[in-house]
């Protein structure tokens, strides 16, 4: 079972983009949006369609995509739960998780 994500930059998030031409970028960003009541390890926990950090997008434009994949059967806010592995819109990977606490589904 994947680990729970959380938000505030808790957990990482691998971009496959974002160097553009005139980019000297890093290729790992942060989660950032979540639940303010219910919480894995003190840190609000990452649902459906929360963003993640803001970052440059091919060319340099910044955005900051909605989580897109989660847990189909365990929910916060009557939102999904995002884990790693789950994604944020396209080829934006969480890549880390709670060591202690996991989702299924």
């Amino acid at each position: 079972m994947p680990a729970a994500a959380r938000k505030d930059g808790t957990d990482s998030v691998d971009v496959a983009h974002g160097t553009g031409d005139n980019c000297a970028l890093p290729k790992t960003y942060a989660t950032a949006a979540g639940s303010a009541n219910v919480k894995v390890n003190s840190k609000g926990v990452v649902r459906q369609d929360d963003a993640m950090e803001s970052h440059p997008n091919v060319g340099c434009t910044a955005h900051a995509p909605a989580l897109s994949t989660y847990s189909s059967n365990v929910f916060a806010n009557s939102k999904g739960i995002g884990r790693d592995g789950d994604q944020y819109g396209t080829g934006h990977d969480i890549s880390s998780g709670s060591s202690n606490v996991f989702v299924g589904g």
